[in-house]
């Protein structure tokens, strides 16, 4: 406690205050001594022991005004799954908004790590207990993670449209780089390429939703080698795709398919149900929030990471009669 009003440049009496309540004291200096005692590893046995949910990437929040529920889903899914362990549950966008928001933070998970992502790096370096859903694709030392078969079952998706007829697959994809997007084009080239097809990809912005998966799409169908398919890093991307062919008055899905590798709302519940990808969020929260116990209690990282796979979810914009 000593070192903790040191650090925050409190008096002892004053930071044992914002732990035991006794007294009252300012929000911006209890703040300042629970973000000093996260930092140093202080842990106050009165206080309830707390986890903190980093919710990643970028496009998290935007895409739920957009309607993408995937994300919320498993934020939600992680914190019910810390309740169901007896830990409270702080969610923040970024570290930095994290400490100070609790007297007490046992652990962190943080949710699809971007590349070299910096509040990993900082985790590591303070040596929090820390784990995440999807490595940081340039952290291999980073060995506190819960994965997905990407490659299994985008290659499965992939196939389906291939069986459906599809002969010139394209690819629409958001802009953050983690390993979900890097899953979704390696896979993507290598499976097109082995067809014999040079793989077409277009980036859209995350920000503007579907509006961006329109844009992406119009200009592809516009083009002299339309593709007749589409996969799609977001079910907003798929569903701006949609109603690009939709406008161009395409039939969905005998002349143009679309499918998304993040299944939800959106993409059920489209005009023509577009196929997806479905993450069981409660299997990969309870794997996320018992690997994280173990890193509480001073276990070792597991030997091999825990992976899940992805459901694929079928639907009418896919399902040509030869691939029903």
């Amino acid at each position: 406690m000593t070192h903790v009003a040191q650090r925050a440049g409190v008096s002892l009496t004053t930071a044992s205050h914002c732990f035991s309540h006794r007294r009252p004291v300012a929000a911006a200096t209890r703040e300042r001594v629970w973000r000093a005692a996260a930092e140093l590893g202080y842990t106050h046995v009165g206080a309830r022991s707390a986890v903190g949910v980093l919710v990643r990437p970028p496009e998290a929040i935007p895409g739920f005004v957009f309607g993408t529920a995937s994300f919320a889903q498993m934020a939600g899914a992680v914190a019910i799954s810390c309740l169901g362990r007896g830990y409270t549950t702080v969610t923040a966008t970024d570290l930095d908004d994290l400490l100070g928001r609790a007297p007490r933070l046992d652990g962190v998970v943080v949710l699809y790590p971007r590349h070299s992502d910096p509040d990993v790096q900082s985790l590591v370096r303070h040596d929090m207990p820390a784990v995440s859903f999807d490595p940081d694709p340039a952290n291999n030392e980073f060995r506190w993670w819960v994965g997905v078969n990407y490659v299994s079952s985008i290659r499965t998706l992939l196939t389906h449209l291939r069986l459906g007829g599809a002969r010139r697959i394209a690819a629409i994809v958001g802009q953050t780089d983690n390993m979900y997007r890097r899953a979704i084009l390696a896979t993507y080239t290598t499976a097109v390429r082995s067809w014999g097809q040079t793989p077409v990809i277009r980036v859209a912005d995350n920000d503007l939703g579907e509006a961006a998966g329109a844009e992406a799409a119009w200009n592809l169908l516009r083009s002299d080698d339309a593709p007749d398919a589409v996969i799609t890093s977001s079910s907003v991307f798929a569903k701006g795709s949609l109603t690009a062919a939709l406008e161009l008055r395409l039939r969905v899905p005998d002349e143009f398919m679309v499918a998304t590798v993040t299944d939800g709302p959106v993409a059920e519940f489209a005009e023509v149900p577009i196929t997806g990808l479905r993450l069981n969020v409660n299997e990969s929260a309870l794997r996320l929030v018992d690997l994280l116990q173990t890193r509480i209690r001073g276990g070792g990282p597991p030997a091999s990471n825990p992976v899940v796979g992805l459901e694929l979810i079928k639907r009418a914009a896919t399902l040509r009669s030869a691939n029903s």
